[in-house]
């Protein structure tokens, strides 16, 4: 291999490297909890009925009624979608389009699940003691 190819594949491996261990020493500064948060999509709670309210009005967005969507970071309620209107409202001051998404893939899945018990209901084993 020509000498001059040489020196820069050397070079271009110890920046590489150099690289490598700036983000070694930045992962290692930062704690875990700013790194990696823990996301949950459930179902609101009563208890969840004031933190959602004041999340709909931060967003400009109509109080929910009925049944609605959570989006949770770390314990705080972040993004909300009502499954009757499906008009996702979100924390207007962080990034929450991966959450809004979330929520709308999460309430597809919660529009199946009924739609299948609807239309298998007459399957379930208490339906079936009943018939017989």
């Amino acid at each position: 291999m020509h000498p001059e190819i040489e020196r820069e594949l050397a070079r271009q491996r110890v920046e590489e490297l150099r690289r490598a261990g700036a983000i070694a020493r930045l992962r290692a500064a930062t704690p875990r909890a700013a790194r990696e948060a823990d996301v949950v999509i459930r179902l609101a709670r009563r208890e969840d009925a004031l933190a959602v309210e004041a999340l709909a009005v931060l967003d400009g967005a109509e109080s929910p009624h009925g049944r609605v969507l959570v989006a949770e970071v770390n314990g705080e309620i972040r993004a909300a979608l009502p499954l009757d209107t499906r008009a996702a409202f979100a924390d207007p001051f962080r990034r929450t389009a991966d959450l809004v998404a979330l929520l709308e893939a999460r309430a597809q899945q919660v529009a199946g699940e009924r739609g299948l018990h609807r239309r298998f209901g007459w399957l379930r084993p208490v339906t079936m003691r009943r018939s017989v």
